[in-house]
């Protein structure tokens, strides 16, 4: 797969992810325009709670959730009592107790149940009663409420998505010399950001998971795995009481170089 790696890489790598993605980031307006058209088509359904009580249920009646939602109903289905979906924005939690009662409710109303239920008889009973229309239920209520469920994350997912484009897009430039090279403050998320970012670990020399390594074939990553050095080759002329050392293994070394090959040494 292209550009297969994430943490740990080196300079020849990142110029080649960097030129592609900057190849890419002036189709990311036409993207969010495709994303927001498919969320519009797909729609939403919002329940509105009161202490937990569902009171209605709000969904665009031409969108596809709207559609789904409406056969659900014509098939006997109460969404009222039987869906009660809720957006990611608003998520059922325990609630808060104190030192002396512990907590014992849910933020939608609902009551922590207890070890032990002993409701074996009236399970009995309610399988006997049910089990003739369980095939029935599941044709038409489990299928559709999978397929609403399943179109409410994709919803999410789209706006998520969409999110995320926007904040790649903030004051890009679409220069990569410009992006790495900005001294300006840029917009969290941004592509200028990341870029910056990854720049300033790439010049820490405490930094030791990448490497400024632009050597010829550096791009195949073929060393950036290799281990860290017991002891360093040092790097130009060393002092008259330091002897010369040699590299016997592949090796990456402190003060972010590019790795060592065996046979390298001092000199």
């Amino acid at each position: 797969m292209a550009f297969d790696f994430n943490g740990t890489f080196n300079q020849a790598m990142f110029d080649r992810l960097r030129t592609f993605i900057s190849s890419q980031a002036p189709l990311i307006d036409s993207r969010i325009a495709h994303l927001k058209a498919e969320s519009d088509r797909i729609g939403v359904i919002s329940f509105k709670y009161e202490h937990g009580i569902p009171l209605g249920a709000v969904s665009n009646k031409d969108s596809y959730l709207g559609k789904l939602l409406a056969a659900y109903e014509v098939l006997g289905g109460n969404p009222l009592v039987d869906l009660r979906i809720r957006l990611t924005k608003d998520p059922v939690f325990i609630l808060t107790g104190s030192a002396d009662v512990g907590p014992h409710t849910m933020s939608n109303g609902e009551v922590i149940g207890a070890k032990g239920l002993n409701d074996g008889t009236s399970a009995k009973l309610i399988r006997q009663l049910r089990v003739t229309f369980d095939a029935t239920i599941q044709r038409r209520f489990d299928y559709l409420e999978r397929k609403i469920r399943r179109a409410v994350d994709y919803a999410d997912q789209l706006q998520n998505e969409i999110t995320q484009l926007q904040a790649l897009a903030t004051q890009t430039q679409l220069t990569a010399g410009s992006l790495s090279q900005s001294q300006e403050p840029q917009p969290t998320g941004s592509l200028a950001s990341l870029y910056s970012q990854i720049s300033q670990l790439l010049s820490d020399p405490t930094y030791r998971a990448i490497t400024p390594d632009t050597s010829k074939n550096a791009e195949l990553g073929l060393d950036v795995y290799a281990p860290f050095s017991s002891y360093d080759v040092p790097q130009g002329a060393p002092p008259l009481n330091l002897p010369g050392r040699e590299a016997t293994s592949p090796q990456r070394q402190a003060g972010n170089t590019a790795p060592v090959k065996p046979g390298q040494r001092s000199t």
